[in-house]
């Protein structure tokens, strides 16, 4: 039986068939498990009377609960990072800013460091230290609502705050579960045709990095490029300018060598149709543009443009 592969849909074609909010079973299952996790945790909690030693033991006690308070403030992670290291500059500690990683260990393992930590959220825009250093539009922003302890006793708003705290690990994990489904879907191309792919930098195209180079890094008949946005973001059109660039050196290298490699955009989520300017750019270019969807056109791409002699089976005929 043949296989089919379609013409490169028009913009208004491609947009039909894209998920703005695909379900992913296996990460919705994973992240209501750890939010009712760290709800059980907070639950578990024992406050004390003293204001700050409260609040530096609550951070202590799991990595999870600084973003907890970062969400309860309504401060971001990287704003209360900036903030800190502004904090440390007032002290003269002109080091590189810390990650949120260094700050745990810390909280863990430094006696003061915890209760310095817990000063800066209870006096908020009140911090002496952080007055003079610190915008008040930000610091502002810093104050912890004065009943936070029981706040965090409604399991169910403060579901909503972890999910809120979450939502940036969430999307991160939502785009690598992504990038497996092609790698899976590849992989089952591989086993049935022996056609190998592989991940890295490929000279063609000045060196950058290609998510799928079929059927190796040296010579790479298809490259596909991956990207699932649910947000939108500034750098989807450094990201459109650059692909475009890969594709022209596609091209070009075809035209000099008589060659015929194709550049393949995986391009899906709300982000992207939301920046109509930008996914014109994803689809105008490269040689052929797919999602979630249209997945299945992978199969027949690599049939029509991977030569023969790389397949362990007879290739199949391809129409289109």
């Amino acid at each position: 039986m043949n296989l089919i592969l379609r013409p490169k849909p028009t913009l208004t074609e491609f947009i039909a068939t894209c998920t703005p909010l695909t379900i992913i079973d296996s990460l919705e299952n994973d992240y209501q498990q750890q939010v009712a996790t760290i709800a059980d945790s907070l639950l578990a909690y024992t406050a004390i009377s003293d204001p700050i030693q409260n609040l530096a033991r609550f951070l202590q006690t799991d990595p999870a609960f600084l973003g907890i308070v970062l969400a309860l403030t309504n401060l971001s992670q990287e704003k209360f990072l900036r903030i800190l290291s502004a904090e440390r500059f007032a002290l003269n500690d002109y080091a590189s800013e810390w990650g949120t990683n260094k700050i745990f260990r810390k909280l863990k393992n430094e006696a003061g460091f915890a209760e310095r930590i817990a000063k800066l959220f209870i006096e908020g825009n009140h911090s002496p230290l952080l007055e003079e250093h610190v915008a008040s539009f930000y610091l502002d922003q810093l104050s912890l609502p004065s009943n936070w302890a029981n706040v965090i006793r409604d399991r169910s708003l403060v579901q909503g705050v972890i999910r809120r705290k979450l939502t940036g690990e969430y999307n991160d994990r939502k785009g690598d579960a992504i990038e497996t489904i092609i790698r899976q879907k590849l992989d089952v191309t591989t086993a049935q045709y022996g056609v190998p792919h592989t991940k890295g930098q490929v000279s063609l195209v000045g060196g950058k990095e290609v998510d799928h180079a079929l059927p190796s890094l040296e010579t790479p008949y298809i490259m596909i490029m991956t990207s699932y946005m649910e947000t939108t973001s500034s750098s989807q059109t450094a990201r459109a300018n650059e692909q475009k660039e890969m594709f022209l050196q596609v091209q070009a290298s075809n035209i000099r060598y008589g060659t015929k490699r194709v550049f393949v955009n995986f391009v899906d989520g709300a982000g992207w149709l939301a920046r109509r300017s930008d996914l014109r750019k994803m689809r105008d270019g490269c040689d052929h543009i797919i999602n979630l969807t249209t997945l299945d056109q992978l199969e027949a791409i690599i049939c029509k443009y991977v030569p023969e002699t790389y397949f362990k089976v007879k290739r199949p005929q391809v129409e289109g």
